[in-house]
């Protein structure tokens, strides 16, 4: 009883293209772990690289691999860059690597870093003339995406400004040209689009960018057969490519074109849920969850159409049972005709059963998604309203003993000042504050965390399980497996002495299950799956 694409005729070529992107969404997960495994063996040449220029090169190597992959991880390995760029000296590889840490967060939506990145690279006109075109290109990415986070949107005010003072330094008539002169103008060319993008290699990230900018200028037209057709093609090409940071195949969710085509619908808004679970993309989550809803009104919708459907087959089926009987009566041979129509009505209500059973699963797996989604933005709220109530707390106190010390001072009380601020009274109960805070939230994060750390260790040395706050040790690698990997840094965080902190990994150590040198190495492996790349340790 589902129509697909009946809300209009749809031409041939459109079907055909459709069927096209099926067998890429069908194929997706093949593509996905052929882009994990070269990943996989792009980290395993890391630790032989022989000096930090060699180390920027595949620390960039990994970061375009991700960034249409993992923001975070992509993020994660553009900031390792800078460093090694910095350790260097060099302008060049600096540049490069700030390059991609800005391309990073912009694709994350993290604008005011990326505002930043581009004041600490300085002027355009400033930098050498080979690098001008590729941080044009940068910019331009930035001011696209600036009003709406991670998305490009058509018009853009900020897009038109950047043109008109970057695009002299682009090449060209290239295809990066041509595609930010469509977006960020709205004044392209169709032919002139369409001759450049037979001329690219496919699948590629530019083709399906001009694909995109091709569609809505057909939109812009009024030419629905050409916004649809060029769409799906910009779809298709991220398909074949892997890219979970996508916003074509939702785009084509929210036209008219696949309204009643809802098994389709559902396949693919599982896709662009499953793309915001990988790429951890919370801004595009919410259109996602608005499509969904928008298809499970319409699953609801054609489930109740189904069983007007059955009730008036019934009411036939029994129109017909006696009628029958009647007729048979009066002929035989009418009567085995009337028995055909009953087995035939039989295996439609049998269809019509195994197709609700399909729609129910499919409902209870957007519900499910919903779910997860919702428990995300609930972890973060969470966050959010804990490390600011520490805030505030710590200033409720500062206030409070500013108060006190200058009612002594006033008093000339100037003794109990001195021991006042003389004592770490105060200090190790803000301190306590603070520990108790962050071991709440890390462990939110990480609810097994301890589980995994005794994994690792003797059992003479394991932790108990049951507890709600972190010891020092296990506190300093829980840093460890948030990012920070320095002595030095970890010291500075908790309020430690580097000595300490030195000492306390020493012993943890030497209470691993293995290898003790490699210790560290097992604790940022053992957290690899299912959170953020972790970062290489640091003695």
């Amino acid at each position: 009883m589902v129509s697909p694409l009946s809300s209009f005729a749809v031409s041939h070529e459109l079907r055909s293209l459709l069927d096209s992107l099926d067998e890429a969404v069908a194929r997706r997960q093949v593509v996905l772990a052929k882009k994990q495994q070269v990943i996989d063996d792009l980290k395993r040449g890391i630790t032989d690289l022989p000096n930090d220029g060699a180390l920027v090169a595949k620390y960039e190597q990994i970061f375009q691999e991700y960034l249409h992959f993992n923001g975070d991880s992509a993020l994660a390995y553009a900031r390792k860059s800078v460093d090694a760029a910095e350790h260097t000296g060099q302008q060049d590889l600096i540049f490069t690597a700030k390059c991609c840490l800005l391309r990073a967060y912009t694709r994350q939506g993290m604008m005011g870093k990326g505002y930043e990145v581009i004041n600490s690279i300085g002027d355009i006109s400033t930098i050498p003339a080979v690098y001008r075109s590729r941080y044009a290109d940068h910019l331009l990415d930035f001011y696209l995406r600036v009003n709406l986070r991670n998305e490009v949107i058509v018009p853009n005010r900020d897009a038109t400004m950047g043109w008109n003072s970057y695009s002299q330094y682009l090449v060209k008539d290239s295809p990066e040209y041509i595609f930010y002169q469509t977006v960020c103008t709205q004044k392209g060319n169709i032919r002139l689009l369409e001759e450049m993008v037979g001329k690219i290699s496919k699948p590629s990230f530019i083709a399906a960018n001009l694909y995109y900018a091709i569609s809505f200028c057909y939109k812009s037209k009024g030419d629905k057969e050409g916004f649809y057709k060029n769409l799906i093609l910009s779809a298709i090409n991220d398909m074949q490519l892997g890219n979970t940071e996508v916003s074509s195949l939702l785009t084509l969710l929210e036209t008219p074109l696949l309204e009643c085509d809802l098994k389709r619908s559902s396949n693919y808004i599982q896709v662009c849920s499953d793309n915001v679970m990988r790429y951890h993309d919370m801004q595009r989550a919410l259109s996602v969850v608005n499509t969904q809803n928008r298809i499970n009104g319409e699953l609801n919708k054609a489930r109740m159409r189904q069983m007007t459907v059955i009730v008036v087959i019934a009411l036939f089926f029994f129109v017909a049972l006696v009628v029958s009987i009647v007729l048979a009566r009066l002929a035989t041979a009418r009567g085995r005709k009337v028995k055909r129509s009953l087995d035939a009505l039989r295996v439609m209500h049998t269809k019509q059963g195994e197709l609700m059973s399909q729609q129910e699963q499919m409902t209870e797996d957007l519900r499910a998604a919903n779910a997860r989604l919702a428990d995300r933005f609930a972890a973060y709220r969470k966050d959010f309203a804990n490390v600011y109530h520490l805030v505030s707390t710590y200033i409720t106190h500062e206030k409070s003993e500013h108060v006190e010390l200058y009612n002594l001072l006033k008093s000339n009380n100037v003794r109990k000042v001195i021991r006042l601020l003389d004592s770490n009274t105060v200090i190790d109960g803000q301190l306590k504050h603070f520990y108790t805070h962050f071991d709440h939230a890390f462990l939110a994060m990480y609810p097994d965390f301890i589980q995994r750390m005794n994994s690792l260790l003797r059992p003479e040395c394991r932790c108990d399980e049951t507890q709600t706050e972190l010891s020092t040790p296990l506190r300093i690698y829980a840093l460890l497996v948030l990012g920070v990997t320095d002595s030095v840094g970890i010291a500075d965080f908790l309020h430690l002495s580097s000595q300490t902190v030195y000492n306390y990994r020493l012993k943890m150590r030497r209470c691993a299950l293995n290898d003790e040198k490699k210790f560290d190495e097992d604790v940022l492996r053992k957290f690899h799956c299912g959170s953020p790349e972790a970062p290489r340790s640091k003695a």
